[in-house]
């Protein structure tokens, strides 16, 4: 996915220099030809454990973002919720069809947050059960809208398709 008006977009050096200055401690910035990888360590609550992210940008896509450092642990038969990939570990942050995140935007004011409260989330999900996280689900969605046209055509509503 490419992200829109990439003439704007701040520079993967200037994205680094935010995130050096507002996460100094514990953190590795490196830059690998047009790609900027930032590794940091963060704690989503005075009582939670250290993570170790890792958000890999290269200028006009999307960043990256994983959790390098932890395993993270999965309720019983279920997968990591909210999640791009649950091998790799890659959170799903915002939905990028709703324009949440663009790169006018800077890493270190909106993507560490948001990964941070995934973690509280992602703890509290542990203790519960339930994703008090929000967001989109695609598999929810087409679930949803199967079922739906399932309805829909039982009841002889329309042409039988939810849109």
């Amino acid at each position: 996915m490419k992200i829109s008006n990439s003439i704007n977009n701040i520079s993967i050096y200037a994205q680094g220099n935010k995130l050096e200055k507002m996460y100094s401690t514990k953190s590795d910035l490196k830059f690998v030809k047009n790609e900027m990888v930032w590794e940091s360590e963060i704690t989503p609550s005075l009582l939670s454990k250290i993570y170790t992210i890792r958000i890999n940008y290269t200028l006009g896509k999307p960043p990256i973002i994983r959790v390098v450092s932890e395993k993270l642990l999965r309720l019983e038969n279920e997968k990591l919720p909210h999640v791009y990939s649950d091998k790799k570990q890659q959170l799903c942050l915002y939905y990028p069809k709703n324009n949440e995140w663009n790169g006018n935007m800077y890493i270190a004011e909106t993507i560490v947050p948001w990964a941070s409260e995934w973690l509280y989330f992602y703890e509290n999900w542990l203790i519960t059960g339930e994703w008090h996280g929000g967001g989109v689900h695609p598999e929810d969605s087409k679930k949803k809208e199967k079922f739906s046209n399932y309805i829909l055509k039982k009841c002889k509503i329309g042409n039988g398709k939810y849109s």
